[in-house]
């Protein structure tokens, strides 16, 4: 039997699942894969259509130690050069560091998506992205990738423009490269009033989604 093909979305950095919502509204249909590592976010995942993997993606299997940000979460990251408090108002050292586990993002596509399948990748990895997209260059596998909606942050890490702007360009020979933001849909800083939005959102777009996560956890 001929195999279907599939429709599948990759966002790796979840926050609070924002990236989702925003993406799914918009485009249904297709199959939902997350990666957060940070159990703060954990919760918001309850009634979403996605997989939540808890892991940080990388370019390695294994563990790694993952800077938080104390504050809102946004700016939580295994780049050791970036700082993690947009305003700096506490530097690194000041925020707490643990050891989460991570995913060779590579590998994990390579494994996951098919010829044929049309993936979207979405990258909000505070740094990460540069070290990972490197290696999918190297390994053949951004050739999957239809669409890559990401946003960079070499002007936060410590990466050279110039870095930066080679590998866009290599990028945009292998696939369609989009900036990416979901901070509209986020609920994370905004208390229970911006969460009660959020929910009657997601009633609205996956009802029968909703009710059977509601059943399901009476």
């Amino acid at each position: 039997m001929r195999r279907v093909s599939k429709r599948i979305f990759v966002d790796c950095g979840g926050h609070d699942g924002c990236s989702v919502v925003q993406f799914l509204s918009k485009r249904p249909g297709f199959k939902s894969i997350t990666f957060e590592p940070n159990p703060v976010f954990s919760g918001y995942y309850r009634y979403l259509p996605t997989e939540l993997i808890r892991k940080a993606v990388s370019t390695h299997d294994g563990t790694v130690a993952f800077t938080v940000d104390p504050i809102d979460g946004d700016g939580s990251s295994i780049c050791a050069g970036k700082d993690v408090v947009f305003d700096k108002s506490l530097s690194n050292e000041e925020c707490p560091t643990v050891t989460v586990d991570c995913i060779d993002l590579s590998a994990f596509l390579k494994r996951t998506v098919l010829p044929g399948d049309y993936l979207c990748l979405k990258l909000d990895v505070e740094g990460a992205e540069y070290e990972i997209l490197e290696k999918m260059i190297r390994e053949g596998t951004i050739d999957l990738v239809n669409e890559l909606l990401v946003e960079f942050h070499w002007h936060k890490c410590g990466v050279p423009e110039e870095r930066h702007e080679r590998l866009v360009t290599e990028l945009k020979k292998h696939t369609t490269v989009c900036d990416w933001d979901a901070q509209q849909y986020s609920v994370h800083k905004l208390g229970v009033r911006s969460s009660v939005r959020r929910a009657l959102l997601l009633a609205e777009l996956w009802p029968r989604h909703v009710m059977r996560s509601t059943l399901n956890h009476q």
